[in-house]
């Protein structure tokens, strides 16, 4: 059985695929970066309800410093994030990082500079909040969320 192709089908279906037609738009990476910003404009008010919504309904690995806690529900997980934060004040967090990393679904991960104090203390620490997203009911939602112990220089 011969297929023939013509060239009125093949042109358009390869300049389809050229442009990028019908792909998601998290190819171009902007999404990703607005995602990761929203996250630590929360994470630094320490907003709760807002942070559990970006949460995958397949759960959220957590790890806080050198306790990692596994993978939660997206209920416990805000939970965790509550107690975490808690007695905590935020001064401030930046997105330092952003990268798509591909597959299917698009995954991709944010590093955040995250500068807080326990209440009560006046010196700010620094620490690393990686958080690892993927690309799931058309928004990217948190997979996974570790804040990495303080690195003494």
């Amino acid at each position: 059985m011969k297929v023939r192709i013509h060239a009125r089908v093949l042109v358009p279906a390869t300049l389809a695929v050229a442009l990028g037609v019908g792909a998601p738009p998290v190819c171009l990476g902007q999404d990703l970066e607005q995602a990761a910003a929203g996250f630590a404009t929360q994470w630094a008010t320490g907003d709760v309800s807002g942070l559990q919504s970006r949460f995958s309904e397949s759960g959220v690995r957590v790890q806080w410093e050198e306790r990692p806690l596994g993978a939660l529900s997206p209920q416990r997980a805000g939970a965790s994030v509550r107690e975490y934060l808690g007695n905590r004040e935020g001064a401030s967090a930046r997105v330092s990082r952003v990268e798509e990393v591909g597959g299917a679904p698009a995954r991709g991960f944010a590093e955040i500079r995250w500068e807080s104090r326990i209440r009560g203390v006046s010196e700010n620490v620094t620490r690393t909040v990686f958080v690892a997203f993927t690309f799931e009911d058309d928004n990217w939602r948190v997979a996974e969320l570790r804040v990495l112990p303080q690195t003494r220089l």
